[in-house]
């Protein structure tokens, strides 16, 4: 099998807790690129992983810090969800939560390849008991696995949009 055959993995990591859900990837573009899709709430159905982000409803062409968006899911049934950006430092990092308080974060570090090492860490641990009402929650294994394949899709995006 060729180096262009060989499957695209994200790393899954080891957090120590189930409530701490993390991956990462190299992706052979600048932060600036892989950045400015995930700043943008209407792509996240492109990234998702796990299928469960159906689209926007409402919320800014780009997020900043404050900024808040609802977005349409389904996980068994159809429902909608507000997130607020907590975090945001431009081409590096942003995080943003719902009202359960799960954080979804995407840290960006340049690497001198002049690719970027992304890691996508869904952090349960700061929800508190309303953690136990996350589909996440009740199912680590299966949220390992979707941040993976959302880094993969976010890869083949980003790669896509910037070509080497």
């Amino acid at each position: 099998m060729t180096e262009e055959q060989q499957p695209i993995r994200a790393e899954i990591l080891d957090t120590g807790d189930d409530r701490i859900v993390s991956a990462q990837i190299v992706i052979d573009a600048p932060p600036e690129v892989i950045f400015d899709i995930v700043i943008q709430p209407r792509r996240h159905s492109e990234i998702d992983g796990s299928r469960t982000v159906q689209g926007i409803i409402k919320g800014p062409e780009r997020l900043a810090l404050g900024d808040t968006f609802k977005v349409r899911m389904k996980i068994r049934i159809n429902y909608w969800i507000t997130n607020t950006v907590l975090e945001f430092e431009p081409n590096r990092l942003i995080t943003w939560a719902h009202l359960l308080g799960n954080r979804w974060t995407y840290e960006l570090t340049p690497l001198e390849s002049g690719g970027t090492l992304v890691r996508e860490t869904n952090n349960l641990r700061a929800a508190g008991w309303r953690a136990s009402v996350s589909p996440v929650a009740r199912n680590p294994g299966m949220a390992r696995i979707a941040i993976a394949k959302s880094l993969v899709r976010l890869k083949r995006l980003a790669e896509s949009e910037h070509p080497g």
